[in-house]
């Protein structure tokens, strides 16, 4: 069994904000978390049992990471941050929690949910960044700049010069590569064995969102602008087909049996469906207002998309057997982020 978590951030008349949790097996919410500040960040442990949500300031509050325990869905605890809070990682093995601030990264051990360690990065903030499937490094988009971090020692044992500012990247799971988006319009391949660039692929548009199969073999990436798709083939690094999206193509998600590509379109109310064997749009999914952001069961069942429609915040579950809709959630006003437990 999962859960689906969303943060809504609400609004003046009812702050400052809720997590509210959807069980999978009814598609029904089981439970509303109030929090003390604004949501607007989450991840969730590997093995399930802790959410770890960051919250913005409101009416002269402090920044805060917020520990959910999945099996109460009671805030067990609250972590003091001294900058803004805005994206989160955790280790493999669950251990550390990794948050981007104004500041850099706060290192937070997940067993006394203290603050270990402050990681100082002068390089921009990130949209995201990412660690290797063994917990060994964490790299880090700046102006730029790649930040390589020795996660034994929490220091910078590299910076990687990129044509371009960057702003996301992806690691493949087999822990070879990260693909680096730059504002240069290519993905920027570096070898995580020899911290070094050995390949850029040249797009010619400006790239958001990259997702890998999990055998590693094909990456697709998202382009906002043109709505469109790329595919590149992981083992040449070579783009080799262009998929057609809807209107304000975003966030994408690989089904864990690796058959389908779930792709929001931010400025329309579908989820573009892809065939991984061939590339291709299969199905076209009608959502319920803008879609922000989605999730999937990891037995490929259900896909959850959090949608916005005047302000109110929506999850619309769809069956990816048939690719199409068979529940819509009310998940209160102003929706920010959704996660899921393994």
């Amino acid at each position: 069994m999962s859960f689906v978590y969303v943060l809504s951030q609400e609004n003046i008349e009812n702050p400052p904000g809720n997590v509210y949790v959807i069980d999978t097996s009814t598609h029904a919410v089981i439970s509303t978390i109030r929090m003390s500040e604004v949501p607007n960040s989450i991840a969730i442990t590997p093995n399930g049992q802790f959410a770890y949500v960051g919250n913005t300031v409101l009416m002269g509050g402090i920044q805060t990471i917020s520990v959910i325990d999945i099996k109460s869905n009671f805030v067990i605890a609250v972590v003091a941050l001294d900058s803004l809070p805005s994206f989160i990682v955790i280790s493999p093995d669950g251990q550390f929690v990794y948050v981007e601030t104004n500041d850099g990264i706060t290192v937070i051990d997940s067993k006394k949910n203290l603050v270990t360690a402050t990681i100082t990065i002068n390089t921009g903030i990130a949209v995201t960044f990412a660690i290797t499937p063994n917990g060994k490094f964490i790299y880090f988009p700046g102006f730029d700049t790649v930040s390589v971090i020795d996660t034994k020692s929490n220091h910078i044992i590299a910076t990687i010069e990129t044509a371009g500012n960057t702003e996301e990247l992806a690691i493949t799971p087999n822990g070879k590569f990260v693909y680096v988006v730059d504002e240069a319009e290519q993905i920027t391949v570096i070898d995580t064995k020899t911290q070094s660039i050995i390949a850029t692929v040249n797009i010619e548009e400006r790239i958001q969102n990259i997702v890998f199969t999990l055998d590693s073999q094909f990456a697709y990436v998202s382009d906002n602008d043109t709505d469109t798709i790329f595919v590149i083939d992981v083992k040449t690094h070579a783009l080799i087909a262009r998929v057609r999206g809807k209107m304000g193509t975003g966030n994408l998600i690989i089904t864990p049996n690796g058959q389908f590509v779930y792709v929001v379109n931010e400025f329309s109310t579908a989820i573009t469906v892809v065939d991984v064997k061939t590339h291709a749009v299969i199905a076209t999914t009608q959502v319920v207002g803008n879609p922000i952001d989605l999730v999937i069961t990891s037995d490929s069942q259900f896909v959850y998309v959090v949608s916005i429609l005047n302000q109110a915040g929506i999850v619309s579950v769809i069956e990816v057997k048939t690719h199409s809709i068979i529940a819509t959630v009310e998940v209160g006003l102003n929706p920010v982020a959704i996660a899921i437990t393994p």
